[in-house]
């Protein structure tokens, strides 16, 4: 490899000045930073393909630091890409000839009031960092992704993540009390003066950022709900005669307000897959602070369950989920793998009346594409509106039979009436269909982005140019 052009040599001298020296451009660095876990990305990595490499990876320790590497980005023209955890499975943070800023140094928690039920920290805080520091307040987040063991506080911001406990709690953006962030021009956008539950302050620039996947700017430090530990809690699963009858029973208990903090209704087979029992199975996990508001719920829940056919089939389901709950994929690889198979997860979200369509349609015309082995699904993320559906497939290890998938996967969501993503986000994966999901509104998110990054550095190549 040749020497770096003068221009790129003195930029990365000023980045290294700029962070005390914490930058690396060595290969095996790079190589580690060349993708998220896309599927697709994972894949050829495994078949020895070359991913596009960053330019340079640094970590500063501050805002004042961000903001001097976004403004030589500016001044050099060099693109960067926020990382936080890099968790993420749409390729959101892969960017060739990028500066990767990666805030995990910045992991300190700020705040912290028991009185007023909140905290504060920086971007690069590890979630369950977080969640064992507030644990020990007495206090959680609730926030459990799948990626909780690698995930950080700014990509959940960035990707509009959603946990586990979310039918109860809520995902990111209805914890995120208040932001700050580094514009992609260098500005500083502050939090407001002060830290309120809610403000009528005309519209809020900061809630752009939540889902902008770094392309709006690097998010530097964030306020969050939190909640007490809840101290009473009962878990339960039970065996539905079909699918649609367990989103029946599902829709009734949300609308009586019943809200489980978990509610995960599997299909056949899925079930048969995780638990060995191939019916469709739902588990629950209602929990609360208050022993007689448990009561409650749970004496809904049941009346709602037995009228929809539901039969109690007893802790034991729900006990291995929250064991192997963060060992799914590694376990799903260990499988398929070496039967040169692949896998992906598609999540989608759909109002009661069209995810019945959704299941089935998904199902059918997903399943007979050649290539494609299996089509697991599940139903989590419950809402008064509807719910998300999330579909587990295994399929032939080839790129021509993944995009053959993912092509007929999203016709048959927007052609069904759902989204074509609930929690994943966008990146390189879905950026050819985002368009027909938002019709018009895309090209005025595209002209934020230019007034915001006239320069076009803030993470380009993905959904907003």
């Amino acid at each position: 490899m040749g020497e770096k052009p003068v221009p790129l040599r003195d930029f990365l001298k000023n980045v290294e000045e700029a962070v005390n020296g914490r930058v690396a451009t060595d290969a095996d660095t790079l190589r580690l930073y060349s993708r998220d876990y896309w599927p697709l990305a994972l894949l050829k990595e495994v078949r020895g393909e070359e991913l596009p490499k960053p330019l340079a990876v640094a970590w500063p320790e501050s805002v004042e630091e961000v903001i001097q590497l976004v403004k030589l980005c500016n001044e050099y023209k060099v693109p960067f890409a926020p990382y936080a955890g890099g968790s993420g499975v749409i390729g959101g943070t892969m960017c060739e000839g990028c500066l990767v800023i990666d805030v995990k140094r910045m992991n300190r928690v700020l705040h912290f009031s028991e009185e007023d039920a909140l905290v504060v920290a920086e971007s690069g805080v590890l979630l369950r960092k977080l969640e064992e520091f507030l644990n020990e307040k007495g206090f959680t987040l609730r926030h459990i992704p799948q990626s909780y063991p690698e995930a950080a506080l700014g990509g959940l911001i960035a990707t509009m993540s959603t946990g586990q406990f979310s039918t109860k709690y809520g995902g990111i953006e209805e914890l995120l009390l208040d932001l700050e962030a580094v514009a992609p021009d260098g500005g500083l956008i502050p939090m407001r003066k002060n830290l309120v539950p809610r403000a009528a302050t005309g519209p809020d620039l900061k809630r752009l950022l939540v889902g902008s996947e770094g392309q709006l700017g690097v998010i530097t430090k964030a306020a969050l709900k939190a909640f007490p530990l809840p101290s009473h809690s009962w878990n339960r699963a039970y065996a539905f005669p079909s699918f649609e009858a367990g989103l029946k029973a599902m829709r009734e208990i949300m609308l009586a307000w019943a809200t489980p903090a978990v509610a995960r209704l599997y299909d056949k087979d899925d079930s048969a897959a995780r638990f060995h029992d191939a019916r469709d199975l739902l588990l629950l996990v209602v929990e609360e602070s208050e022993e007689e508001l448990l009561k409650a719920k749970v004496s809904v829940v049941e009346r709602v369950v037995a009228k929809h056919g539901g039969v109690d089939v007893g802790e034991e389901y729900v006990e291995k989920w929250l064991k192997t709950r963060f060992d799914v994929i590694s376990e799903l690889k260990k499988l398929v793998v070496p039967l040169g198979l692949w896998f992906d997860t598609i999540e989608t979200a759909a109002t009661w009346s069209n995810l019945p369509r959704v299941y089935r349609e998904f199902k059918k015309r997903v399943k007979a594409i050649k290539g494609v082995y299996a089509v697991l699904a599940h139903a989590s993320h419950f809402y008064t509106t509807g719910a998300c559906i999330y579909f587990t497939l295994t399929y032939e290890a080839s790129e021509e039979v993944y995009w053959r998938t993912w092509r007929e996967a999203m016709r048959t969501l927007l052609e069904t009436g759902a989204t074509i993503s609930h929690h994943h986000g966008i990146g390189l994966l879905r950026k050819e269909w985002v368009g027909e999901e938002l019709g018009a509104a895309l090209n005025y998110l595209k002209r934020v982005k230019k007034a915001l990054d006239p320069l076009g550095v803030g993470n380009p190549g993905k959904w907003l140019g």
